[in-house]
């Protein structure tokens, strides 16, 4: 039953890789709170990563910590908003460093479904929070599903770019064996994207290390379709 409930919008392909065993070891030790309290993103978004990104078509991880707790933006995909929800500060440190590497003078908006369905899986370490509270969900249970997905991932055929951004990300390095390829640096954060995040060309890293291994470079690219008066705006953030 536990299993169900938490696991029930898993994909089927992701709950075949990752293993119903331990899937279901893992959902017994959740906490209920992850069920009971009202939480960022809903429920029914919580796996949208993996519903855009399946196991046979990823070619890159990006981890970030946890949903946005404030309303409105969280949406399964780590560090993404929709279209029309003003880009919150780590995002927008993700976008200035995007947009210095490849050259992109117009502002995107924060959607970055595009870059799921082409195979990033866009995963935060923990998949919920309470509203208002980050860091909320923490130690409740994700983290051992997270793990899970690092591991299983990590230890296929094929070889992945794992690209981790901060210290709750960084705690998954150790599950990843040295032949994959690995991109480590400190969050976007305000607080820490002049610590080394800035200058990192992580999207260059990523098409590089593909690229050496023989495999095809992904496409970065987002639409660039702000309405005019907003563009001016978030220009301005820049």
């Amino acid at each position: 039953m536990q299993l169900e409930r938490i696991f029930s919008d898993l994909p089927q392909d992701w709950q075949e890789f990752l293993g119903s065993e331990e899937l279901s070891q893992i959902a017994l030790e959740f906490d209920q709170k992850v069920l009971s309290e009202e939480s960022y993103p809903s429920r029914s978004q919580r796996f949208r990563a993996f519903e855009l990104c399946s196991p046979a078509m990823c070619s890159a991880v990006i981890v970030g910590q946890d949903p946005y707790h404030g309303p409105d933006q969280a949406t399964g995909l780590a560090f993404s908003v929709n279209q029309q929800t003003a880009i919150p500060p780590s995002l927008r440190n993700i976008l200035k460093e995007w947009r210095a590497e490849f050259g992109v003078v117009e502002m995107p908006s924060g959607d970055l479904t595009p870059w799921a369905r082409r195979g990033v899986l866009l995963m935060n370490r923990v998949l919920s929070v309470r509203p208002g509270e980050a860091g909320s969900h923490r130690n409740l249970g994700w983290e051992r599903f997270t793990d899970l997905v690092i591991k299983r991932l990590a230890g296929d055929a094929r070889y992945r770019v794992f690209c981790l951004w901060g210290s709750d990300a960084r705690q998954l390095r150790r599950l990843i064996d040295e032949r994959q390829g690995v991109i480590e640096s400190v969050h976007p954060s305000p607080l820490s994207a002049h610590r080394g995040f800035f200058g990192s060309r992580p999207f260059s890293q990523i098409n590089q290390r593909l690229a050496a291994q023989g495999l095809s470079e992904l496409d970065w690219s987002l639409p660039l379709n702000l309405p005019s008066d907003r563009q001016g705006h978030m220009d301005q953030l820049f």
